[in-house]
């Protein structure tokens, strides 16, 4: 980046403002149309728009403007010559005597090329018959038909003709066509093949055309061997040929003495010059992307200090200025041109002139004093809390009014009518097949067929089904391209369980995203839930246990053999067991004799989330069944009356940041003995290439011993790797457990995001940080702010500096505030039915009295439960 940047002298707008333009859209031409006239700038749109400006300096020679102001001009409408709209898109520009007239004859004519003509313009001006000055309009003076669409076009006195131009047009085959002044014409093939036209130009100290072929080489041809009338004696073959190696974005060519022309040759990463006899005389490697250029001669031909200049434009918006392979300055435009050139205009002699892709055309000059960037003042007004929380309040509830809450309903029907996912499990198991971490042989694998129907074209289609930690898909990703409108699509994957601990959920989501033909994406989102008897099988159910959680259904009541009729076949019993077949836990589900309340039991706290969320799982599916008289779906409400288990949790997050530190540690432990195994084979290699074969054997002793350490490190590491993804797993449980204990306790409504927000699942590790470094800025967070804050003990002081975060992390002080913020949100739930311990109370009151009307049921032996 430059600290110099491009002043502006004069602005305008184009009047067509769309993307419409390239390098071949301006073209900078002394028209003649009056004595003493200065440049003009001609610019054309592939819309058909064509403009004529001349820049003036009118408002730099108004005394009324101050002297820092002088360079700084406006635009006036009096700059505006012709401003017109063609029929036909522009995609070229030159000027030239195009016509028979006189010699002393000095205006000049436009050409301008669209793609199947070719069109000759005489500019008429017209004095005004009032004060409003004298008007311009454009006068076709003949055209010239094509036959094949046209590239380029470039002008000159072919063949040496004094006072005369002519026009050579290149078609997209690369083929040329030659119209003179009369109207004779003619067309000629070059040789090879010419798929890939590229930009031509007119030599005239040569009388030759120079041209890049698709082989990437700079050809030249001679002018008199391509107007040969006889075919059989014309001669196509190039004079001379120079190899380029790329594409030639543009080309410019100029005579820089009596007896040499220059080719300037922009490439994709090079800038070559090359004399008009076929010799290089430079190439410039270019250490970025180039878009277009300009080259111009300084001083006259015949002069022996005449210089080349060339002006390049990069694609990050940076003017560079070579002279001849030097470059001498640098600058930074405002905006990124896409055509450059350089013009005489009134009041500026050399100026810049650039237009971006979207007709912005700027006339500027090279300053000479840099922009150096200033450091703004600082704010030093004193931050205040309570008004950034009011603005930001006030913020959303903006957003929230400018968000229509029907149009996202309606587009997501309508992604749902675009696309049709049909998601079937089969509740036929199979043996598992597939490698696993469980040594079990009663492993079983459920297979998943998802059927997506499309209704419209779609260019993308992408399906993917996500499960818990401890499952494995077999194929997780499918992905479709270029689809039809109503095309059946199936899929099919095995879900099997992979680690050896009991899954935190057994849900399946299944997510499609589809990008239709207009580029917009959608996404559908389905669930299912995997079949309960692939993990636990039915078994003697225990009377006691050490964990408990009681759930209460404020609906129908419905018996564990309605809810689980896969492991009941006869009988209602009101105990169930349940034995994993992966880790062994077992876990007793006892319905209430007289009312609507279960208690999941179990002696191990890892065992108890997954039957919870069946459980809720079942009543709801049972509950969504039973409908009233009147049609609709009955209300369900289930809640958890049993304290969530946050010492449970709060060890499991102690285990699982103590595994963390063991992998970290492993891991800087296997570095440094990488290092050194790398250093003890350099010198294993110098000390074989000095043939010290005595001084092998100690080199050979460290790297065997360096070799054991790190396989031993390794074993270690994948020790650590197998316990850390277990204790996620397990963390991850007991979050949803608690989440569960929250949400289904009548918390209000207010508390429910910010208690979403902390027990996020699943639980991961970042490459740089655990889940405890993750979790902490958003824990003390919440202790701070929001609903669950502290009322008291902040003062005013804290109170404004709460956002200020330290950047070590202490493990003991997160543990706290999660402690605390557990504490909190307890406060704040209210318990529906009667906890375990009220239960137990009861027993013994109940017992006293030799009386057996408990609401649970109660069992003298094991043997009188039943399975």
């Amino acid at each position: 980046m430059s600290l110099f940047k491009i002043c502006n002298w004069w602005k305008t707008q184009c009047p067509d403002v769309e993307p419409n333009y390239d390098s071949f859209s301006i073209h900078c031409t002394r028209l003649c149309l009056e004595e003493g006239e200065k440049d003009s700038i001609i610019v054309g749109s592939h819309s058909g728009y064509l403009s004529i400006y001349q820049p003036s300096n009118k408002a730099a020679s108004d005394g009324d403007l101050e002297e820092d102001q002088y360079f700084e001009n406006v635009f006036q409408h009096s700059d505006v010559i012709l401003e017109t709209k063609l029929t036909l898109p522009v995609i070229g520009i030159t000027s030239g005597k195009f016509t028979t007239a006189s010699k002393a004859e000095t205006k000049l004519h436009i050409a301008v090329l669209h793609p199947m003509k070719v069109c000759i313009y005489q500019i008429l001006t017209l004095d005004g018959i009032a004060d409003h000055g004298d008007h311009t309009k454009l006068l076709l003076l003949y055209e010239h038909p094509l036959g094949k669409a046209a590239f380029s076009m470039c002008r000159g006195n072919f063949g040496g003709v004094k006072g005369r131009d002519f026009l050579c047009i290149q078609h997209m085959d690369g083929s040329l066509k030659f119209f003179e002044q009369d109207g004779i014409s003619f067309e000629c093939d070059l040789p090879g093949e010419r798929n890939i036209p590229s930009p031509i130009h007119y030599v005239p100290r040569t009388d030759c055309f120079v041209t890049v072929s698709p082989g990437w080489d700079l050809e030249c041809y001679r002018y008199q061997d391509l107007s040969e009338t006889n075919v059989s004696l014309r001669r196509t073959d190039p004079i001379w040929s120079i190899c380029v190696g790329e594409y030639a974005l543009d080309l410019n060519v100029h005579q820089i003495s009596n007896v040499e022309s220059l080719i300037i040759v922009l490439g994709e990463n090079n800038l070559l010059c090359i004399t008009d006899t076929g010799k290089l005389k430079f190439i410039k490697k270019l250490d970025y992307s180039p878009i277009s250029f300009h080259s111009f001669i300084i001083g006259w031909y015949w002069e022996p200090d005449a210089r080349l200049m060339i002006a390049i434009v990069s694609e990050s918006g940076s003017l560079l200025l070579y002279e001849d392979s030097q470059i001498i300055w640098s600058a930074e435009l405002p905006e990124i041109p896409v055509a450059i050139s350089r013009a005489n205009v009134s009041g500026l002699p050399g100026a810049l002139v650039t237009m971006d892709n979207n007709g912005v055309l700027s006339v500027g000059y090279l300053g000479s004093e840099p922009h150096l960037f200033k450091v703004p003042p600082l704010n030093l007004a004193p931050f205040e809390v309570e008004k950034c929380q009011k603005e930001m309040m006030e913020l959303e509830k903006e957003i929230r009014a400018g968000v229509d809450f029907t149009d996202i309903a309606l587009t997501n029907a309508a992604s749902e009518r675009d696309v049709t996912l049909l998601i079937i499990l089969d509740t036929k198991l199979e043996r598992c097949t597939y490698p696993t971490n469980v040594n079990v042989s009663e492993l079983s694998m459920c297979q998943i067929v998802v059927t997506a129907t499309t209704h419209i074209k779609l260019e993308l289609l992408q399906i993917c089904i996500s499960v818990d930690p401890s499952l494995k898909c077999s194929k997780q990703v499918f992905m479709f391209r270029d689809i039809t409108a109503n095309h059946v699509q199936k899929m099919e994957s095995w879900i099997y369980p992979y680690e050896l601990t009991i899954p935190a959920d057994i849900t399946i989501n299944i997510s499609c995203s589809y990008t239709n033909k207009q580029g917009i994406t959608r996404v559908l989102q389905k669930y299912s839930v995997l079949p309960l008897e692939m993990f636990v099988k039915p078994t003697q159910a225990s009377k006691e246990a050490t964990h408990k959680v009681t759930l209460t259904s404020h609906g129908s009541e419905e018996s564990l053999a309605n809810l689980f009729p896969e492991f009941i076949s006869e009988g209602t019993p009101h105990a169930l067991g349940l034995l994993s077949l992966i880790s062994g836990t077992k876990v007793t589900i006892v319905a209430a004799k007289n009312t609507n309340r279960y208690r999941v039991q179990s002696e191990d706290i890892l065992g108890i989330p997954l039957m919870v969320f069946s459980l809720i799982e079942r009543i709801s599916r049972r509950s969504n069944c039973n409908t009233n008289q009147d049609g609709k779906n009955s209300p369900l409400k289930v809640s958890i009356s049993s304290s969530p288990p946050i010492e449970a949790l709060l060890e499991e997050v102690d285990k699982h940041y103590n595994l963390r530190q063991q992998f970290s540690k492993i891991t800087d432990e296997l570095e440094i003995r990488a290092g050194q195994m790398r250093l003890f084979e350099r010198r294993f290699v110098v000390k074989l290439q000095q043939r010290s074969l005595r001084a092998l054997d100690g080199i050979l002793m460290l790297l065997k011993k360096n070799h054991n350490g790190i396989a031993k490190t390794y074993n270690e590491l994948k020790e650590i790797q197998l316990q850390l993804r277990l204790s996620q797993i397990h963390l991850s449980a007991l979050l949803n457990l608690c989440e569960a204990c929250f949400i289904y306790s009548d918390i209000p409504s207010k508390y429910l995001e910010t208690v979403r927000s902390i027990f996020v699942t699943p639980v991961f590790d970042c490459s740089d940080h655990c889940w405890e470094e993750m979790m902490h800025p958003m824990v003390k967070f919440l202790s701070q702010n929001g609903p669950l804050r502290a009322t008291s003990g902040i003062s005013s002081f804290d109170e404004k500096y709460v956002f200020t975060t330290d950047e070590t992390f202490h493990f003991e002080q997160f543990k706290r505030q999660l402690s605390t913020l557990f504490a909190r949100i307890g406060e704040k739930r209210s318990k529906t039915g009667r906890s375990s311990a009220d239960f137990e109370e009861e027993l013994e009151e109940l017992a006293d009295e030799n009386a057996s009307t408990s609401d649970w049921v109660s069992y003298e032996k094991q043997s009188d439960m039943p399975l």
